[in-house]
């Protein structure tokens, strides 16, 4: 049950993470216009998204305390 729980809310959460990873693109300079692969930041573009995904993920798959 951990497990589809941490897919889910890890595929909720790419749709936020990829709009925080091209506001910060923006923020740190980088150029939207630009085609040339030389104006690409790997931090913003790959780091922001995949932390999103990856920390939805672990919160998914921890399981939830005992209620009595």
């Amino acid at each position: 049950m951990g497990f589809v729980r941490g897919l889910i809310l890890a595929a909720i959460a790419l749709l936020p993470g990829l709009f925080l990873g091209l506001l910060a693109y923006i923020i740190m300079g980088g150029n939207t216009n630009s085609t040339e692969s030389s104006d690409f930041m790997f931090l913003p573009c790959y780091g922001v998204p995949l932390l999103f995904t990856g920390a939805a993920f672990i919160l998914g798959m921890r399981d939830d305390p005992e209620v009595e």
